[in-house]
């Protein structure tokens, strides 16, 4: 008998699916973006939150002073226990309360997952399973953060002071009055206070930073200006844990795989009533396996079973 040729099934569009609900209702049609080659079975998350701000003066102002550039928050800090583990003598991972990871090394400014640090070196190494937990507390302008090392660690090696990239901007319009000439308030769009600033210093707080240049004429007292934090424009993109526009909640599944690299294209989302096959689905390297577990809970509540 003549040998047979392997049977290779190529990826394609939908093969991820086990069963779905009767006519069009598993599947929504969508706007891609992302600038990316996308394949099918990739999970998606949706734009649905501020990601740029613009700032306008309500009213007539007085003084003739000008707005930088807004930068709102792209990592925000979680409030939470962040846990770090050494794995060798140098080289620790950092698991922030949401079990998103990241590594580091001593000697050498940490800064990801919301947080930032210095980890030094003692007299005595660090050894694999040498421990410190950085707690962050929530405030009204952004979380402070304090480290206390492991009561068990071999390696006597400190922690630096532990700085918080804030929290994520919200939606709606936050408000700056100035009190006098150079000093301001900030309040976000619920009323409540983020924090105080002054003309010529970087402001940081709320979700945002931005620094407001004096001009020829001062300000005074009441003069005020309108920060509009914009909301997402709905499109879909690869679903990113460390993104903040929303599209870090997954949300749905992309049907056939679509290349909007050159630019934004159509394409189908698998969003609801359906069973998949969930060593098909596709995530962002992004994601850690315990952020998998949690996103495949996300999809179940959504009506997409994995098998």
């Amino acid at each position: 008998m003549a040998p047979q040729t392997p049977l290779t099934e190529n990826w394609h569009d939908g093969g991820f699916i086990v069963s779905q609900s009767a006519g069009h209702r598993f599947i929504d049609q969508a706007v891609l973006t992302g600038a990316a080659r996308v394949l099918a079975g990739t999970v998606l998350g949706r734009k649905t939150t501020g990601a740029s701000a613009v700032a306008a003066a309500l009213g007539t102002n007085t003084g003739n002073g000008t707005f930088g550039a807004i930068t709102p928050v792209s990592v925000p800090t979680q409030i939470g226990v962040y846990a770090l583990a050494f794995t060798d003598a140098t080289h620790f991972t950092a698991t922030a309360p949401n079990a998103q990871t990241a590594t580091g090394t001593t000697g050498v400014a940490f800064s990801a997952l919301g947080i930032g640090f210095t980890i030094t070196a003692g007299g005595t190494a660090f050894v694999a399973g040498d421990t410190f937990a950085i707690t962050t507390t929530d405030a009204p302008d952004k979380p402070t953060a304090a480290a206390v090392a492991g009561g068990g660690n071999t390696g006597n090696g400190t922690s630096s002071a532990v700085t918080t990239t804030g929290h994520a901007p919200k939606l709606g319009v936050y408000t700056v009055e100035f009190d006098d000439a150079t000093h301001y308030v900030v309040t976000d769009p619920t009323g409540a206070e983020v924090g105080h600033g002054v003309t010529g210093a970087a402001f940081s707080g709320g979700g945002l930073n931005f620094t407001i240049t004096a001009g020829g004429t001062a300000f005074v007292p009441g003069d005020s200006f309108g920060i509009t934090v914009s909301a997402g424009n709905g499109k879909w993109i690869t679903s990113v844990s460390t993104a903040v526009d929303g599209s870090q909640t997954p949300a749905g599944i992309l049907y056939g795989t679509r290349d909007a690299t050159l630019g934004d294209v159509p394409c189908g989302v698998v969003d609801r009533d359906c069973e998949v096959n969930a060593s098909e689905l596709i995530w962002d390297p992004s994601y850690s396996a315990g952020q998998i577990t949690a996103g495949l809970a996300t999809l179940v509540n959504l009506g997409i079973v994995p098998r």
